[in-house]
This record gives structure tokens, sequence and C-alpha cells, in this order.
């Protein structure tokens, strides 16, 4: 990151240091993720403005640091979201997509599709949207996004293809569908469940989405996106220990 650079950013964690620093972990629509040190963060006011709080879109300068820190030289507001701030379930669910972009994503590579997909869901939390299916429906599509798109359409082992009316076997650590006559799976997937996680995946509106999942099929998909979710942060933290 030569010189300064202007971006616009979600806050994905803030971290005390030393006396009155902080260690900032943005995501920028510009940059990807991006680590940053905001000197004096817990003392000036005018700098930073109350911008280093989360749940907010933020304006921020940026300028090359020691290593792969940034230097955070400026943050201010520009987009709040007033009724998700005064909603418990809603700032959870905001919590959750926020965690997985940190967890998910590299430093420093662009994921503009993912920045959009966050804004999207914070929109409709602002706007009274039940929480939970889109937190359910937004991690599905920033899974997509990143490439961790599971095989739900055929067998990952034959190829086979699925009627859309069928009841599916679903192997988490291969990542989609096996078929009975390849071993079959421990997971069951019901086929409208199947559906609705196939068009997450792929980038179905989020607003749609949310009105497909009905109560049952709620807890499963948040049950088995929790699992898959396991599945792919331990098999990249496996790679980078490797390189």
């Amino acid at each position: 990151m030569p010189g300064s650079e202007q971006a616009e950013a979600l806050v994905l964690r803030a971290v005390d240091y030393g006396e009155s620093d902080r260690v900032i972990t943005l995501f920028t629509r510009e940059h990807g993720c991006v680590s940053a040190m905001a000197r004096a963060a817990r003392k000036s006011k005018k700098r930073f403005a109350g911008a280093l709080e989360g749940f907010a879109l933020i304006h921020v300068e940026l300028t090359s640091g020691r290593g792969t820190l940034a230097r955070l030289e400026t943050a201010r507001v520009t987009r709040v979201f007033p009724k998700l701030l005064t909603n418990l379930a809603g700032l959870d669910a905001a919590g959750v997509l926020l965690r997985l972009a940190r967890d998910l994503l590299p430093e420093r590579v662009p994921e503009p599709e993912v920045f959009e997909s966050l804004i999207e869901a914070f929109e409709l939390l602002d706007g009274g949207v039940a929480p939970r299916p889109v937190a359910v429906c937004c991690q599905a599509r920033m899974l997509g996004l990143c490439g961790y798109t599971p095989m739900l359409s055929a067998c990952v082992s034959c190829g086979r293809e699925v009627p859309p009316d069928r009841t599916v076997l679903f192997d988490l650590a291969r990542g989609g569908v096996v078929c009975r006559a390849c071993g079959g799976a421990l997971e069951r997937v019901a086929a409208p469940l199947r559906l609705a996680l196939m068009s997450a995946f792929e980038g179905a509106a989020l607003d749609a989405l949310c009105d497909e999942l009905a109560p049952a099929q709620l807890r499963e998909a948040e049950r088995l996106l929790s699992l898959f979710i396991g599945q792919v942060l331990q098999r990249e933290h496996k790679l980078e220990k490797r390189h």
C-alpha cells in the first residue's frame, strides 16, 4: 500500500495496544482485509470520532507502515444503521457475518462482492428483516463468493445429478452430496432446504431467500452451515500451516 490510500471499510475487530493505541482489522472495498495501527485511538476524538466502534460504514485514510501493518490516519462514519444498533438479535447476526469475514478472508485480497453482500445484509437488518435468515443466507453467499460452494446438485464421487425433489445425503468433509451407491453420508438434507441453500451459495437476492426458509429449515440450515464453516476454516488453517 504505497503512499496514502482512501477506502470504504467495515471494522471487523479492534484490539487495544499499549496505553492509547488500537490495532484495527478493517474489511475495505478496495483492498480487502487490512490490519492497521490507530495511534492514540483511545484518546483522539477528532481523527476517529467514534468510527472504530463497528456496525457502520466508514471512510478511512491508510498509509504504509512497518511490515504488513498499515497506519490508520483518519476514519469517519459515512453511513449508520440506527435500527440495527437497537436490536440485540440483529447485532448478533451482524456480528456473526463480520466474524466470518474476519476468519475467512485473506489479507489484502479485494472481495468487493463480499463487501456489498455485508452492506446488503446490514440494510435488511436495519429494515427489520428477521436476523437469523439474513445471517444464514448471507453466510452461504459469502462462502460461495470465496469459492467454497458445496456440491449440492450432484454426487461428489460419481457425478450423478440429483433430482430437484430428492432428499440427499451430505458429507461435510467431502463438501457435497454422496449418493447411496457411492457409500452415502450421515447428514440428510431435504429437497426444499437443499434448493434454498443452492440459491444462497449461488448469490441469489438475500431478501427473497429470507422468505423461503421455514422455521424448521432455518434451524437445520444454521446447524449445517456451522458445521460446514468449521470444516472450511479447519482446512484453510491446515493449508496455512503447511506453507
